[in-house]
């Protein structure tokens, strides 16, 4: 048995479960902790401090999964001999996934927590004050960053499930039989 026979089963674990990571937690913070904190906390600006950090944290684990993802892809869509399309899509999108978490931690998560910082109670200013204007411009960036990611793993679980189709429509390379030894042919008895 090649090495790469025993090493396939757990990278195709390890992409299956960096690919659960990049698509759950961006999906339940979305539907459940963003929305929850916004409804259950009395001032925007307590909601926007609590998801801060947990939107960071979330980003980082996307950070890891995408890099994951691009490695067992590449290396999958190898083995497997996986059209070009697939292999194309499977890590490009990995690395798009990756850049848009780093945007969001780096570039959008830093700015927006300066200006709530700031610009003190946002719930009290004017809709048309500047820095609030300014929040809801950055937070709308986060938002398309976010989808974008989110659309990233969606276009890698979708390469995947072809690049297992493929491998199970492969014929598998099955050695011949050994040889019956002479010593129990009973065909000439």
């Amino acid at each position: 048995m090649s090495l790469r026979s025993r090493i396939e089963a757990p990278v195709l674990f390890v992409h299956l479960a960096a690919l659960a990571l990049a698509i759950g937690p961006p999906v339940f913070f979305a539907l459940a902790v963003a929305p929850a904190s916004f409804r259950i906390l009395p001032t925007r600006d307590l909601a926007a401090s609590l998801q801060s950090p947990i939107l960071t944290t979330a980003c980082r684990l996307a950070e890891g999964s995408f890099a994951a993802l691009f490695l067992t892809s590449w290396l999958l869509s190898r083995w497997w001999e996986a059209p070009r399309l697939t292999r194309t899509l499977a890590t490009r999108a990995a690395i798009l996934g990756m850049i848009t978490a780093v945007v969001i931690e780096s570039l959008l998560i830093p700015p927006m927590d300066k200006i709530r910082a700031e610009a003190g109670l946002l719930d009290t200013l004017p809709v048309n004050d500047p820095s609030r204007v300014l929040l809801a411009r950055y937070h709308r960036l986060a938002t398309g960053f976010f989808s974008a990611g989110l659309a990233s793993a969606v276009v890698i679980l979708f390469a995947t499930a072809r690049l297992v189709a493929a491998r199970r429509r492969a014929p598998a390379s099955r050695a011949a039989p050994p040889p019956v030894p002479k010593l129990l042919d009973l065909s000439d008895v």
